[in-house]
């Protein structure tokens, strides 16, 4: 019996305000799975939320990769990174949020330093079969001459944003011990690589044509739209997937996610600590069917808010410290095909047909909808 084993790769890397960062991985083991963790030091005046894109971790990282050579096996954003795992755990990565003015690093879920903090969590197993013991899935890292994790990041510098120079990244593998090469040789590795960028229209149906492999079976469609202040399946109203012309899943957007919410039995919770320098803060939650709780953090006074889709509006006395509270029923701004659902890998969607289809219909203009296409296919690119 093997013993699986967590190991930090990358301790307090320093990493650029802006560029492209490539850190090498070992290759003496099996790799189960990756945690990455990023974290940044808030500006000398704080950071705000107010009626901005989160200047955050997460939606300042505009790419995730893993690869090797020309070998894409993990492909994404941030965000979708994150998405990709509550889907996968049914919670939000953790994560610390903060207005803070950034002081000493404190350690993680410390809000009062001034540091934002979030893991990105990036999976080779399944939630069922979390070792590959039973469907051969894993990365054989092994067979490899490079791996590489590549991370694009483009932090917002400047008093009400992120200290320059204090990007840091942890990077923790967790492992299983190599086998013979014919036995690696035999594994399948799971991918997740996008497949389209959309931004959708008023009205009518637009077709995706998806990778047609005779070596892939097709386990996870994710399809994220999000548009500010719009509620769910307002911007993409039905999702249809046609195999060889044949409609062979369909149903509305939020139908899709209520199932999702079911099958990943999701606890959706995002939390922010923040105070409104203006007397209203206005936070683009990207929870379109935000559901929020609100409390003071450092008075007796009482906060209020209101919410249109994602926009949550917190009013309250200028620099009052609140803790704000984001939960949602759904996956936010995410539908799922999910063609694995026992995780038994004996019922995926296989590639390999003359004709794999996405169509989506739009329901209103605007939304920046991302599509990623997860894959189960024998290991390759060594």
């Amino acid at each position: 019996m093997v013993t699986p084993k967590l190991v930090q790769l990358y301790k307090n890397k320093v990493l650029s305000d802006s560029g492209t960062e490539t850190l090498p991985l070992k290759r003496n083991d099996m790799i189960v799975g990756l945690n990455v963790i990023l974290r940044a030091q808030n500006g000398a005046s704080g950071n705000t939320y107010d009626n901005v894109v989160e200047t955050s971790p997460e939606m300042q990282t505009s790419k995730i990769e893993i690869r090797s050579g020309s070998a894409v096996f993990k492909s994404f954003s941030g965000e979708m990174c994150r998405k990709i795992a509550t889907y996968r755990n049914g919670l939000l990565p953790n994560h610390t949020i903060t207005g803070a003015v950034g002081g000493t690093w404190g350690g993680f879920d410390e809000p009062l330093n001034g540091w934002q903090s979030m893991e990105f969590p990036i999976d080779f197993c399944t939630k069922q079969d979390p070792y590959g013991n039973k469907t051969g899935v894993i990365m054989p890292a092994p067979l490899y001459d490079s791996l590489d994790l590549v991370i694009d990041t483009a932090f917002t510098v400047a008093a009400t944003g992120i200290a320059t120079g204090t990007v840091y990244a942890d990077v923790y593998a967790l492992t299983l011990p190599r086998m013979e090469r014919v036995a690696m040789e035999g594994k399948r590795v799971l991918t997740e690589t996008k497949k389209a960028d959309y931004t959708s229209l008023a009205t009518g149906d637009e077709s995706f044509d998806l990778t047609l492999d005779s070596n892939r079976f097709l386990r996870h469609l994710y399809i994220n739209a999000y548009e500010t202040g719009i509620e769910e399946g307002i911007d993409i109203t039905d999702l249809q997937l046609k195999v060889e012309g044949n409609n062979e899943w369909s149903g509305k957007w939020g139908t899709f996610q209520h199932q999702n919410a079911t099958d990943c039995a999701l606890n959706f919770k995002k939390n922010y600590y923040l105070d409104v320098g203006d007397n209203s803060q206005i936070h683009k939650t990207r929870v379109p069917a935000a559901e929020a709780q609100i409390s003071q953090g450092a008075t007796t006074l009482n906060p209020i808010f209101t919410r249109v889709g994602d926009q949550v509006t917190v009013t309250n006395t200028a620099s009052e410290l609140y803790y704000l509270t984001v939960t949602s029923k759904v996956l936010p701004a995410m539908a799922v095909f999910d063609f694995d659902r026992d995780g038994l890998m004996q019922n995926m969607q296989y590639a390999g047909v003359k004709d794999l289809d996405l169509v989506m219909t739009n329901g209103g203009a605007g939304a920046a909808v991302q599509v990623i296409e997860q894959h189960v296919s024998k290991a390759w690119g060594y």
